[in-house]
């Protein structure tokens, strides 16, 4: 398992050979797939440098679980591993609502300070408007007693020449916690900050199973404490990019 993470949030998408289906298709049953991500950032944190990626999702009608990996190439400090799941409500043709959990398990946090962490969500996503996707979500983590509310809009250019479609997101965020270091001794570390971010995909389907994907991420986070904040990189603006490969099975 110390394989396997990070492709289901930091894949994108392609450049060379066949047409991707338009946004919208149906899931796959299982779909794998492996990255090399230049840096592994969440919620506008730095956890980790370059690193090796994986997962494994399932996926039957309204449900989707998985497996997701971070591994490192340099040092422990940003292994991760993430269980999630997430169920999906169509509640009208205008709004859909998703609830996820997810429970996450951590290597090389400062002083082993964050083992783990475990998350439920909500998010609510309108219809297309004039081609934009908007999306609001929030997150709750029983462990760090931590809240998070992050909003979304989306948007997909069809590339004809290609036959493919560029993907493309910008979110903006706030969240905080009441113990950002739960495993740690001493007193409990509260913070607060403000993070917003962009996001280019790129998934270019090469055969029946097959996709290859690039994506170039930019975010940047205010107001987090270094000692106090989620574990990670000081507060800065990263830039980084991921290529994958996903497979459908």
């Amino acid at each position: 398992m110390r394989f396997l993470q990070a492709i289901s949030r930091l894949s994108l998408g392609a450049l060379l050979i066949g047409p991707l289906g338009a946004p919208g298709d149906e899931l796959p049953a299982v779909r794998a797939d492996v990255n090399y991500a230049t840096q592994c950032v969440f919620r506008g944190v730095e956890r980790a440098g370059s690193s090796a990626q994986a997962a494994v999702e399932l996926s039957r009608d309204d449900f989707r679980g998985g497996v997701w990996v971070n591994r490192p190439f340099a040092g422990r400090a940003g292994r991760e591993v993430n269980v999630n799941g997430t169920y999906t409500w169509h509640s009208t043709d205008e709004l859909t609502l998703e609830a996820s959990v997810a429970h996450s398990w951590f290597s090389g946090a400062p002083a082993d300070g964050t083992k783990r962490a475990f998350e439920t969500g909500l998010t609510a996503t309108l219809a297309a408007i004039n081609g934009f996707t908007p999306s609001l979500a929030y997150f709750h983590d029983f462990r760090f007693r931590a809240d998070t509310v992050q909003a979304s809009l989306a948007h997909s250019l069809a590339l004809t020449k290609l036959g493919a479609f560029l993907d493309l997101s910008l979110f903006a965020g706030w969240a905080t916690g009441d113990d950002w270091r739960p495993d740690a001794p001493g007193p409990q570390r509260h913070d607060s900050y403000s993070y917003w971010g962009a996001e280019a995909h790129l998934p270019y389907r090469v055969g029946p199973h097959t996709t290859v994907r690039a994506g170039l991420h930019f975010s940047d986070a205010f107001g987090r404490s270094g000692a106090y904040g989620p574990f990670g990189w000081s507060s800065r603006q990263s830039i980084w990019v991921i290529l994958g490969v996903s497979l459908d099975l």
